[in-house]
Parts: C-alpha cells; sequence; structure tokens
C-alpha cells in the first residue's frame, strides 16, 4: 500500500523506485523515544494515545540492524507497543520516502512516524500487513527518526528503506501486470492413482512481472542517479517499487530482479533510451 503524506503532484501518477537508502550511510540505533525527540527524562510520549508513560517503562530495542539488510527472514522487533530507531549522519542526507517490508503492523494496530527532530514528517497506521511505501516532504538534515507505536502486541519489520525516490517520467507501457495481481504459487499437488484430489499445500509464494518503461531521455539514463540504480539492480539488490503511487496505491512491492541485468537500448537514432525490468516481489 502506498501513503501520500504531502500535496500530490502530477510525478506521483508515474513509476518510481526507492533503492538508496541513507539509513546506510550514518549510524542506525535503537532509540528511547524521550532521548532523541528531547522529552524530559522522566517522560516518554505515547504518540497514538497521547498518554505519558514513566522512562522505565521503556527499554530500547537491540536489533534495529536486521532492517537494513536485503533479507526478509530478520527482523526489528520493539519489545514493547513503542519501539524507535534514530538515524545520525556525518553530513546532510535528504529523504522524502520510507519503504517498510515484511511487517505486522496492520495486524496489530500500529502507527509508523516518521520524524525529522521533533517534526513530524509522516504519520500511517496500515490497514493490514503489505509492503508499504510513504511518501512526504523532502526533507535534508543530519538526523531522522522512525516510531512504532500504539500497537496491540508484539510488532516486527523486516526491511527499511529511506531516502528519495527515483521517478521514471515517461510512465510504463501497456501490457503491464500489477506485482500484486502477478502471484506465482507454486504447489506440493496430491493426486491419488484413482485420481482422486488430495488437499494442496503451498510450498513457495512469489511474484513475477515484467515492466517495460516508456522511451527515457538519454541524459536521464546516461546521468547519475539512473547508473547507481542500474549497478544496484543488476547486482540483485533489493528496493521498493510503485508503478504510480497516486492512482495505483496497492502496486507498491519489495523487489529485486529475476531476469536479466538492466541493458538500456538505444532507440530514435540515440536520442532516447528503451528500458525493460524483470522484477521479482516478496510476499510475506
Amino acid at each position: 500500500m502506498i501513503y501520500i503524506e504531502r500535496t500530490e503532484v502530477s510525478l506521483d501518477q508515474a513509476p518510481m523506485v526507492l533503492f538508496d537508502n541513507i539509513l546506510l550511510d550514518g549510524t542506525v540505533t535503537p532509540a528511547s523515544i524521550y532521548s532523541v525527540l528531547g522529552f524530559e527524562a522522566d517522560f516518554v510520549l505515547d504518540f497514538v494515545g497521547d498518554t505519558y508513560l514513566t522512562e522505565g517503562e521503556y527499554v530500547p530495542d537491540p536489533n534495529v540492524q536486521n532492517t537494513l539488510t536485503d533479507s526478509t527472514f530478520d527482523f526489528w522487533n520493539p519489545t514493547s507497543p513503542s519501539g524507535a530507531l534514530y538515524l545520525s549522519l556525518p553530513t546532510n542526507g535528504t529523504a522524502s520516502a520510507l519503504g517498510i517490508s515484511g511487517h505486522n503492523l496492520g495486524t496489530q494496530g500500529a502507527t509508523v512516524k516518521v520524524f525529522q527532530g521533533s517534526t513530524v514528517l509522516a504519520e500511517v497506521s496500515p490497514t493490514d500487513d503489505s509492503t508499504m511505501i510513504i511518501l512526504f516532504a523532502s526533507t535534508t538534515a543530519t538526523d531522522f527518526t522512525i516510531v512504532v507505536s500504539g500497537a496491540a502486541g508484539v510488532t516486527y519489520i523486516s526491511n527499511l528503506v529511506l531516502g528519495v525516490p527515483l521517478v521514471f517520467e515517461s510512465g510504463i507501457l501497456p501490457g503491464y501486470t500489477p506485482l500484486w495481481m502477478a502471484e506465482d504459487v507454486e504447489l506440493l499437488q496430491n493426486t491419488s492413482l484413482g485420481g482422486q484430489f488430495f488437499q494442496n499445500r503451498v510450498v513457495r509464494k512469489s511474484a513475477n512481472t515484467s515492466v517495460n518503461l516508456n522511451i527515457l531521455d538519454r541524459e536521464f539514463v546516461e546521468g547519475t542517479n539512473f547508473q547507481s540504480f542500474r549497478r544496484h539492480f543488476n547486482d540483485g539488490k533489493t528496493f521498493f517499487f510503485a508503478a504510480g503511487p497516486s492512482v495505483f496505491e496497492d502496486d507498491g512491492s519489495f523487489c529485486r530482479r529475476s531476469g536479466d541485468t538492466l541493458k538500456p537500448t538505444f532507440s530514435n537514432n540515440g536520442i532516447f533510451y528503451q528500458v525493460g525490468m524483470q522484477l521479482e516481489a516478496y510476499i510475506g
């Protein structure tokens, strides 16, 4: 699910990838909410209910580093209904999006907030556990905080990416199947010698689709940002993909390449490039 926590713009209709993770550019630590956001040391604010908890009721979570890997099997488990991670950067970094994958925030009724200092950049209470992409006003700073609060029980998050999306302004060519409807379900099939059905069991789930982008300007494709994504993609690293945040709000996925490397092809006498991607998406 995609959440736009700022004024929508026309480019929100275009496909985008979120891959350049500023969480990897600094130091990410579990954080006591009161110390990060500057509240009095005796209290910590529960941002959902506007109630106060004593300092002793909050225990920083030791496993936030699990959110910074490509793997989806390890997690950050906040040790109480309220948890926070704090990013400290050596120099200014810019963020306008947060991707969250492999979580149970919807099931537990949790709220996610993104802070810069004590300013709330985004606040989302998901209704399910699908992959989330949260878009907010672009902010440049040396510190950001991600807070999970108000959960009914123990929560977990597998993957987090905080940064600025790369937008493909030209759009996607027709024939695209949204990743949330592109499931591949491998079954352990059971049929008797007489042809009777036994109950099937699911062995593996994933999602695969092809994305063919409309012609892209040569300067854009040969530029630093696209080339950085091309290397990231070719190396099989993970990223978040959205087909058009403001028009396809369900189509946000945590992906990696499933086919060939990214090989832009000249068209129109070298004025434009054609680009296609084969994507595999995580299904929790």
